[in-house]
C-alpha cells in the first residue's frame, strides 16, 4: 500500500476505537452500576429495624377501654365503701382512748385545757381513718382482682398511665380558669364509661372556647 493511501486512512484509524479500548471502557463503566438502588437489600438492617420498631409498632394495651373503665369504677367504689368504717373506727378508737384519760383542768397542755386537746386529738384520729380508707380499699380490690393487679408492670397500672396521658393531653389549659370559670373535672374522676369520656371531651372543648373568647392577642 502506498504512502498516500496510509495517509488518507489515518484519520479513520484514529476515530475508530480498538476492541481492547472498548472492553476496558465497558469494564470501567459497568462498575458503578452495582451501586444502583435496585441492587440494595430489600430487608432493612438490624440496627434500622431496632431503632424504628418502637415508633412504628404500637404497644398493645393489656385491657380494653370499657373493661378498664369498669374496673376503675369498681376500685373507686371499694375505696369509698371502706372509707366509712375506717372513719368511724378512728373516731371510736380515738374517742375511747382520750376519754379514758384523766383530765386535770389545772394542768394545761401547751397552755390549752386538756379537754380541748383531747377533743382535737379525737377528731385527728377520725381524719386519719378517713385518709387511710381509700388505701385499704385499693388493697382489698387488688386482692379480689389479682389478674389485673399483679404483673410487671400490672395491667391496671399500665392502663392508669395511658388514661392519665389522654386526660393530660385533652383537658383544657388551667391557666385560663378563674373562680367563676373552673376547669370541669380536671383529673377525669367522673369518667366511668366511654359515654362519660365523650361528654368530658365535649365539656373540655366548650371550656376552651369560653376561655379563649375575649382573650386579647399577643399583638394587642
Amino acid at each position: 500500500m502506498s504512502r498516500s493511501a496510509l495517509t488518507n486512512l489515518r484519520p479513520f484509524l484514529r476515530s475508530t476505537p480498538s476492541p481492547l479500548f472498548l472492553s476496558i471502557r465497558h469494564a470501567s463503566t459497568s462498575t458503578p452500576s452495582s451501586a444502583s438502588p435496585l441492587d440494595a437489600p430489600t430487608q432493612p438492617s438490624s440496627s434500622a429495624t431496632t431503632s424504628s420498631s418502637p415508633s412504628t409498632t404500637p404497644i398493645p394495651l393489656p385491657l380494653t377501654w370499657p373493661n378498664y373503665l369498669s374496673l376503675r369504677r369498681q376500685r373507686r367504689l371499694w375505696s369509698t365503701l371502706t372509707t366509712v368504717p375506717t372513719t368511724f373506727a378512728g373516731l371510736t378508737l380515738g374517742g375511747g382512748y382520750f376519754a379514758s384519760l384523766e383530765a386535770d383542768p389545772t394542768q394545761l397542755i401547751m397552755g390549752i385545757e386538756p379537754m380541748f386537746v383531747y377533743g382535737g386529738a379525737t377528731f385527728g384520729c377520725m381524719a386519719l381513718g378517713y385518709l387511710v380508707g381509700p388505701t385499704i380499699g385499693s388493697f382489698l380490690f387488688s386482692l379480689t382482682h389479682p389478674s389485673v393487679s399483679r404483673g410487671n408492670p400490672p395491667a391496671l397500672e399500665v392502663m392508669d398511665r395511658e388514661f392519665y396521658h389522654r386526660i393530660k393531653r385533652n383537658r383544657a389549659d388551667p391557666r385560663f380558669q378563674s373562680v367563676q370559670n373552673i376547669v370541669p373535672d380536671f383529673y377525669g374522676e367522673k369518667i366511668v364509661s366511654l359515654s362519660t369520656y365523650r361528654r368530658w371531651l365535649r365539656d373540655q372543648a366548650v371550656y376552651k372556647r369560653k376561655a379563649m373568647h375575649g382573650v386579647p392577642s399577643e399583638e394587642q
